[in-house]
């Protein structure tokens, strides 16, 4: 029996400070014990859309690495929205023919856009972790290419997560100073 933990976006939606580009959470669904959703459902706190990082951090090392970072420079786990391109769990992010997605996918992936255009347009700086897919999407790549390096940084490409959280480190020193 597997369970599929959905993870459209996580975090404040309303009001960030800070935005995260992601591609899908990763990880083997097959695998679902292993996933940070599965205790996170056992003890109540999981649902596919605005979870707390607070939260998430206390279940999953990979983001409490991340809202390390954050912390450092005074951004809260409550000022940030992360942004699932695909959102469910797969070992690898291939699934990017999203007229093959079901409902749910798709309709996330809709709001997910118009979250980042709405808070691109008031100013909300984005970092892109996981960025390819939002790039050459047709809806929001053109805009985010237009962003200046304060607006929208992209972490260096294919690296493991200790490259990519000095980029974010060197981003937040940027947006912060």
């Amino acid at each position: 029996m597997s369970n599929d933990y959905k993870v459209s976006r996580i975090g404040n939606e309303k009001s960030p400070k800070l935005i995260i580009l992601l591609c899908n959470p990763g990880g083997d669904a097959k695998y679902y014990k292993r996933l940070a959703e599965y205790p996170m459902d056992k003890d109540g706190f999981y649902k596919p859309t605005g979870m707390n990082l607070h939260i998430y951090r206390e279940y999953c090392e990979w983001w409490d690495n991340i809202l390390k970072k954050t912390d450092k420079f005074g951004i809260k786990d409550t000022d940030i929205l992360a942004l699932e391109y695909y959102p469910y769990h797969t070992k690898r992010s291939n699934n990017s023919k999203h007229w093959n997605w079901d409902n749910f996918a798709q309709k996330s992936l809709s709001q997910n856009k118009e979250l980042l255009l709405k808070h691109i347009a008031n100013g909300v700086p984005v970092f892109g972790y996981y960025y390819g897919f939002w790039l050459n999407d047709k809806d929001v790549g053109e805009q985010l290419s237009k962003l200046n390096k304060k607006q929208f940084c992209k972490s260096r490409n294919g690296l493991g997560q200790s490259l990519k959280l000095k980029d974010l480190e060197k981003y937040l020193q940027t947006i912060t100073e």
